[in-house]
């Protein structure tokens, strides 16, 4: 039995019949199923045909929302905007309301099952146009900008749209903003109609947007600053500075107001000044700020004055030397020791520290005939960049003893 069976789904004849009956039930499917109609749904912009000269049209919407139906091939190759058309005719019709049926144009093939909205509203309006020169609504500029020339290119625009809407229009405007007014440069602006409250979607404006193009001048002031010189350095440590006077004093700028208004005074370049020991003179350049121009000379003189510093140092219980020779041979000085307050440099006086004095006090009693006589301490000086500011006591008493 396995054996006959085999044999049978092996043989031409079986496989013949096979393949026919397979291809007729294949046929069969294919023809049966593309009858079927398949029903889609376009929503399609609303033409209109035969429009009446002189009028403009109110119309609330321009879409319509069809459904068709088509054999399942028809319909995978519908291409909407040529195989179905809706329309209303508008042939003949006067100014004022109609309400129109909506039609349609449809390709061989297709059957149409639904068209939504069926009719539409529509005004006739007899419509209008003029011209309205574009005024532009400039920004407030800043301090320190002046306005030299406006360019509106064209000047006005064609408005155009129902006779009552182009009525009410009262003007047409450009709005730049400061940067189209600084930027020295042309830009396209929209424009717009006033009052600008009101709804113009129906009004065409012939061109809608122009070139505007505007010409600012930066106003230039003058301002008196005075001069500052930086100072680099230190003098050396026995001096100070005293005065830094430059000549001239002040000097003149001119610019801008908003780039004046941040200046209250202008530098020099640096002065270096490390370890000068005696007044200085130099002349210097104006460091000139961008954007500022400098009337009259750019370089300043300046005079660097110093003062020496003053240090002091105190002698205590300095004894005091007894010099020449007296006729007298018992006595004695009273006080014996003296206190004195040197000055000088403080480099000159901070070397004396922890030194021998450099001041020898002394009396000389050479020729003293009285028996008491006040007579002064004397000083002797070593260093000579020191001097002597105070000597306590000034004066000894001199008495003779027998």
């Amino acid at each position: 039995m396995m054996k006959w069976i085999d044999n049978l789904f092996s043989s031409r004849t079986f496989l013949k019949v096979f393949s026919l009956v397979l291809a007729f039930f294949l046929w069969f499917y294919v023809t049966g199923d593309s009858n079927t109609d398949v029903v889609r749904s376009y929503r399609l912009a609303l033409q209109l045909r035969n429009v009446p000269s002189g009028v403009t049209i109110q119309l609330p919407s321009r879409e319509v929302e069809v459904q068709v139906a088509a054999n399942r091939f028809l319909a995978s190759n519908i291409i909407p905007e040529k195989d179905i058309v809706c329309y209303v005719d508008l042939q003949g019709l006067e100014p004022g309301r109609h309400t129109l049926p909506v039609k349609i144009s449809l390709s061989t093939g297709l059957q149409l099952i639904t068209i939504n909205p069926s009719t539409v509203d529509l005004r006739l309006e007899t419509s209008a146009e003029k011209a309205i020169p574009v005024t532009p609504e400039l920004p407030q500029l800043p301090d320190g900008y002046a306005l030299r020339s406006v360019i509106v290119s064209p000047s006005q625009v064609i408005v155009r749209g129902t006779e009552r809407d182009v009525k009410r229009i009262t003007g047409a405007v450009v709005v730049p903003a400061l940067a189209d007014l600084l930027a020295n440069e042309t830009t396209s602006l929209k424009v717009m109609l006033e009052p600008q409250s009101q709804e113009w979607s129906n009004v065409t404006v012939i061109p809608d947007s122009v070139d505007f193009k505007a010409e600012v001048d930066i106003v230039k002031i003058k301002k008196e600053v005075p001069i500052f010189v930086p100072i680099d350095g230190e003098p050396h440590p026995d001096y100070i500075v005293t005065s830094i006077l430059t000549t001239p004093g002040n000097v003149i700028l001119e610019g801008s107001k908003v780039t004046l208004n941040g200046i209250s005074s202008i530098t020099t370049k640096s002065l270096n000044i490390s370890g000068i020991n005696e007044d200085m003179e130099a002349q210097l350049p104006i460091s000139v700020p961008k954007g500022i121009n400098v009337l009259g000379d750019k370089s300043v003189t300046v005079k660097v004055t110093l003062k020496q510093r003053i240090a002091t140092m105190k002698y205590e219980n300095l004894e005091i030397e007894i010099r020449g020779r007296g006729i007298y041979r018992n006595w004695n000085i009273d006080p014996t020791k003296v206190d004195v307050i040197i000055e000088g440099p403080p480099s000159i006086v901070s070397s004396l520290e922890g030194k021998e004095p450099a001041i020898v006090a002394y009396v000389d009693i050479s020729n003293i005939v009285s028996r008491r006589l006040s007579i002064p301490v004397n000083l002797e000086v070593k260093v000579k960049e020191i001097s002597v500011k105070k000597v306590d006591p000034d004066r000894v008493t001199f008495t003779v003893l027998d």
